[in-house]
């Protein structure tokens, strides 16, 4: 029993499932042994071949799976930490997720990327693919990339400078957008943020005639 007096139940399953996570986590050495792990739960949870050291040699690739909101949000907590990734690193947790290739390509052509890579425009351009159009983009972004965790769905929200780099640089590679409109709706958001602890909210621009992002 717990120190409340209520009976702890412990799931049949659960001695198991971390003998074989140690398992996993000894034969696999991971240099990070937090970020593995979330790549490790996370295949588990979507029936992904595991990130171990057997599998990653000797597999064959997985079925190819769509980019979802979860799985670029998982990325992006194993890349975002630093500011400029190579392609190879993308590339290797990409494979990881069972991801389409010809995604990654498409990716990296309209990003025009090099070697190195500015890991914030490769997430951007993912969250275009999620999204379709520019608004629905940085939505994707926002609930991705929440700064606050007062902040609840159906609300999300990151800061302006991180909002403003983001839907510029969208709006840059979609060459629709004009700049009179972009340089408005940067004001009209700036201008709510400013109230609202230096932030933008997906509620400040997704119902609204006003602000119109492209």
């Amino acid at each position: 029993m717990s120190h409340t007096g209520k009976k702890i139940v412990i799931p049949p399953e659960l001695p198991e499932l971390l003998k074989q996570f140690t398992k996993d986590a000894i034969r696999t050495q991971p240099g990070d042994l937090i970020e593995w792990s979330t790549l490790y739960f996370t295949a588990l949870i979507q029936g992904q071949p595991l990130p171990v050291k057997d599998n990653l040699e000797k597999a064959p690739p997985p079925v190819s799976v769509d980019l979802t909101p979860q799985t670029l949000a998982a990325i992006h907590s194993q890349l975002g930490k630093n500011s400029k990734v190579t392609k190879g690193q993308i590339v290797e947790v990409w494979k990881s997720f069972g991801l389409s290739q010809d995604l990654l390509k498409h990716i990296f052509t309209v990003g025009s990327f090099g070697n190195e890579v500015e890991w914030i425009k490769f997430f951007a351009l993912g969250c275009s693919y999620l999204g379709g159009t520019i608004k629905n983009a940085m939505t994707h972004a926002c609930y991705i990339l929440n700064s606050d965790s007062s902040c609840t769905p159906p609300d999300a929200c990151i800061p302006f400078d991180t909002f403003r780099y983001l839907y510029t640089y969208l709006a840059a590679v979609d060459g629709e957008v004009a700049q009179t409109q972009l340089e408005r709706a940067l004001s009209q958001l700036e201008s709510l943020s400013k109230d609202n602890k230096d932030v933008v909210k997906v509620s400040d621009f997704i119902n609204t005639r006003k602000i119109r992002l492209g």
